[in-house]
């Protein structure tokens, strides 16, 4: 057991390792590490697939099946959509599950998060230096995978924002999003210089990613954590002044600049067309304008990858052209397109299982794989890289704790 308790916890070392030092886009370090863990598996006899979670395998078959309904349109787009969705759910979340089955306690993977975190956070700082200071770009020295996909993104006309190890800055933050919450648990009886010291420099590099959608995402799972879990006022006390210290804190002088520059324009999208003048919340608009049009005319799916494949064939599905790359931000939407109203509902059912679980918990384990999950959830309403690990991680750390604070019970 030590030594699956070890596999893990290097696994774990390599999750924010999205796309720095890959070998190609779709073989990032972590599948890549998972793939002799699940031959080990299999030969010790360990690895299992457990019938909660057959709402997600019969998520990625209708996908499968959705291509039926677009058979002209199918390519090679599909294969490797298809195979990217298998192989996500399979080696992050099925055999990472089946690895950590037998673990008592998450209290030792808490322990590598932090550890990575901290990592991750001084990786960032440090090309934040080298790059708005010294004219350096780090994708120069480490490879990126598919380098045509790294694009310099700026804040407020100047600042260059840090990616990090992934390829954009908000994929780097889905893994502050999933290790902030769980390092707590590690650290939660450090003495308070260490605590202080290292949450300035973890905040520090979360802060310099610029994310808008983590930036939502993040403190809404906080707030949503606290709210639902409130027994006594005092603890009302607390969410109010939360809410309150978080409310002028961005107000200031300071904050306003950098929030309207980041969350501010995010919402755009939702205001009036005429007003926009941010060509992303455009482009967001239209894809989620086009997740709706296509639901509407193939409320079953059309597959893994066919608006991937249209969009490079320069075709349309019934009159609608794709978006550029055939890519919809949005997780949701991404199923919903390829698996159907029904492929959505069962994942949805799938990962509402795994909050309502946690809720019925009252351990400080359970309140911070909570709050990762949502945020995830939440941020995954505006991306749709379900090939990245931190979702499955946290839906295997949810089930895991679940477990075994029943079986205590």
């Amino acid at each position: 057991m030590n030594f699956q308790v070890k596999l893990a916890q290097l696994y774990i070392m390599l999750v924010p390792f999205i796309t720095a030092f890959s070998l190609t886009p779709w073989l990032p370090l972590p599948l890549l590490y998972m793939m002799p863990i699940s031959i080990y598996l299999i030969v010790i006899r360990r690895l299992k697939i457990f019938k909660e979670d057959l709402e997600i395998i019969l998520m990625v078959i209708l996908g499968i099946t959705g291509m039926f309904f677009a058979l002209d349109k199918l390519g090679i787009k599909n294969l490797n959509h298809t195979c990217a969705i298998f192989t996500s759910i399979f080696f992050f979340y099925i055999v990472f599950k089946s690895l950590i089955n037998r673990l008592k306690s998450i209290n030792l993977l808490a322990s590598s998060l932090a550890v990575s975190l901290a990592f991750v956070s001084i990786f960032i700082i440090i090309e934040f230096i080298l790059s708005n200071f010294l004219g350096i770009t780090i994708s120069d020295f480490i490879p990126y995978g598919d380098t045509s996909k790294l694009t310099e993104a700026t804040l407020m006309g100047s600042i260059i924002r840090p990616r990090g190890l992934a390829v954009e800055a908000g994929h780097m933050a889905t893994f502050y999003e999933l290790a902030l919450p769980l390092s707590f648990i590690y650290l939660k009886d450090k003495p308070l210089p260490i605590l202080l010291s290292y949450y300035l420099l973890v905040l520090s590099g979360y802060t310099l990613l610029f994310s808008a959608a983590s930036f939502v995402a993040l403190p809404l799972a906080i707030l949503v954590s606290a709210v639902v879990r409130i027994r006594s006022k005092s603890s009302i006390a607390l969410v109010i002044g939360i809410v309150m210290i978080t409310f002028i804190a961005l107000s200031s002088d300071i904050a306003r600049p950098y929030i309207n520059e980041t969350v501010g324009v995010r919402f755009e999208i939702f205001l009036d067309p005429s007003q926009r003048t941010d060509s992303v919340a455009d482009d967001r608009s239209d894809k989620y304008q086009k997740i709706s049009d296509l639901f509407l005319v193939a409320p079953f799916g059309i597959g893994w990858g066919t608006a991937s494949q249209i969009a490079v064939d320069n075709e349309a599905f019934a009159g609608i052209m794709m978006p550029e790359g055939g890519g919809f931000i949005s997780l949701y939407g991404e199923i919903l397109i390829a698996s159907g109203l029904l492929g959505l509902l069962l994942f949805l059912r799938f990962i509402s299982k795994k909050i309502i679980q946690l809720l019925r918990l009252s351990s400080l384990e359970s309140q911070l794989v909570l709050i990762a999950v949502l945020s995830l959830s939440i941020h995954y309403l505006f991306i749709s890289n379900y090939w990245f690990p931190m979702l499955w991680l946290s839906l295997v750390l949810a089930d895991h704790v679940y477990k075994n604070e029943k079986f205590i019970a």
